[in-house]
């Protein structure tokens, strides 16, 4: 019962914008207050500048630690620098290819806010 009087609401509310003169619409349009949507929108280009300082921030951090640790692994475990090269490729080539797998497994079946905690709490870990 109340979805048919659901119903007629909506089609009252359709006839009365079908019925609206193009005065009202540009009287709405001088007043930008009136015509606002009540979800605010996410997203967009305003995000764009955290993400960009955000992945240059990672980049140098990555770039940083790759001289140390070269000079870690060299003198504290006695290692060659073709093997400290080995280790340092694999690196870069795990932590770049599991961010895909971290994105696929939060697209399909965690979800992205279970997957970040996933991911911060292995961070703590190692």
């Amino acid at each position: 019962m109340w979805k048919e009087e659901e119903k007629n609401k909506l089609k009252m509310k359709m006839k009365m914008k079908m019925a609206s003169s193009s005065s009202d619409r540009e009287e709405n349009n001088k007043f930008p207050l009136l015509n606002h949507s009540p979800k605010p929108k996410l997203g967009g280009i305003r995000t764009i500048p955290f993400i960009i300082v955000n992945e240059s921030f990672e980049r140098l951090a990555s770039i940083g630690l790759s001289p140390n640790m070269v000079f870690y692994l060299m003198n504290d475990y006695d290692m060659e620098l073709a093997t400290t090269s080995i280790i340092l490729s694999l690196w870069s080539a795990l932590s770049n290819g599991l961010a895909i797998v971290g994105a696929m497994l939060a697209d399909s079946c965690l979800g992205r806010f279970r997957v970040i905690a996933l991911d911060l709490s292995l961070a703590f870990l190692v």
